[in-house]
């Protein structure tokens, strides 16, 4: 049957998990770099909820993005009255307090309208971390922000981080499957810049997932596999293999394989794991470095991928050659090239009911998980605080 808009149910592969077109709320989200944030408002997208983020008063805030009297948004206002707190509509000058959403002062109306009517828009928790700004989207009160972090982000006495965002045009569900080992990355990135040089990445693997110790997430080691095979009435895959003649480093040796430094020393685990509410930890088995990717839902078609690179602090020396390293070489070959040969194939995937196989195990495990173990405003806190990275 060819494909029709009347055959294509995105929620097909999602509702009987549970897991939301919109994203997971009740948790927190990177949504910008701290410094686009100027002196102007700033209007953001996340989860489907529009927000504007202004500073006034040396703080952060983050309101409902309209104006409850007539339905302008505020991030095209400005904050007419410096070290308030507050931010002022462009139409009639409804002014609001960015702690929490109330109303201070209707200017048109003059300085004795009465604004006891208790006239409030929603304010959200926000706050900067390793140089982005991060908002609580949920119902219940905000948890802590180092219960969402990993220790490569929220320890910045121990580590420090480059950030190099992209926008995809997918919902965000599509771009989290993709991070959980499905055996998409022999085909789709053995010819990347990172890995051509190298053998060939093992495909027709045993997927076992695992639920992380400390509940936030999952694993996905992969054993066995194959590099090379013939297939009746086709020949080999891969037909050229001339050029690979690097010994295998980064993502072309084992993602599973820890050095005893890593694990004693640094406390590595699991070196490759997928958390919630969307977020994949892509580790090297010396320790030194962890890739935290982290998808943002901002609507039902919209996804800001966040690649935050962390580094462990060895010194100023060190922390120069890995900057230079990173604009250099990793920024491009694995944020720009890498990370786009994903979303290239993410936005032409076509929503609807899925044929899955046995090379699915580590996407059908972390889409069961996810649905179940979302957070919730009546999950205790004290399921969902880390026991550690």
């Amino acid at each position: 049957m060819a494909v029709t808009e009347a055959t294509v149910d995105p929620e097909a592969p999602y509702a009987r998990d549970g897991l939301p077109a919109l994203g997971f709320r009740n948790y927190w989200y990177p949504i910008l770099a701290s410094r686009k944030l100027g002196k102007r408002p700033h209007a953001v997208t996340v989860l489907g909820e529009q927000i504007v983020l202004f500073r006034d008063g040396g703080s952060l805030h983050a309101l409902e993005d309209r104006c409850p009297h007539r339905g302008v948004r505020l991030s095209a206002g400005t904050c007419r009255f410096p070290s308030s707190g507050t931010i002022t509509c462009a139409y009639h000058g409804w002014t609001f307090r960015g702690a929490d959403g109330t109303l201070a002062a209707a200017l048109m109306e003059g300085p004795n309208a009465p604004v006891e009517r208790k006239v409030r828009i929603q304010a959200y928790p926000v706050t900067e971390r390793a140089g982005l700004i991060w908002i609580f989207v949920g119902d219940m009160n905000a948890v802590p922000l180092e219960d969402d972090l990993p220790d490569w982000i929220h320890d910045q006495g121990r580590f420090f981080q480059l950030s190099y965002v992209d926008r995809y045009r997918c919902n965000w569900r599509a771009l989290v499957d993709n991070w959980t080992n499905d055996h998409h990355a022999a085909f789709v990135h053995g010819h990347s810049p990172e890995l051509v040089f190298q053998p060939h990445l093992p495909f027709a693997q045993t997927l076992e997932p695992k639920v992380l110790s400390h509940g936030r997430g999952m694993s996905f080691l992969g054993r066995d596999g194959i590099r090379s095979a013939e297939f009746p009435g086709l020949g080999k895959w891969p037909r050229r293999t001339w050029h690979r003649f690097m010994k295998p480093t980064g993502r072309g040796a084992s993602r599973n394989l820890l050095t005893d430094k890593a694990r004693d020393v640094y406390q590595v685990k699991d070196p490759y794991q997928t958390r919630l509410p969307g977020v994949v930890l892509i580790g090297r088995a010396h320790g030194e470095y962890t890739l935290v990717q982290w998808a943002v839902p901002i609507d039902a078609e919209t996804t800001v991928l966040f690649n935050i690179n962390c580094f462990r602090r060895h010194g100023w020396l060190r922390g120069l050659y890995d900057r230079a390293h990173y604009l250099l070489w990793r920024g491009w070959a694995h944020d720009v090239i890498f990370s786009g040969q994903d979303r290239r194939i993410l936005e032409r995937l076509v929503p609807g009911e899925e044929r899955l196989s046995r090379t699915d195990a580590g996407m059908i495990a972390w889409r069961k998980f996810a649905g179940a173990n979302a957070r919730t405003p009546d999950t205790k806190s004290s399921r969902l605080r880390a026991a550690g990275d």
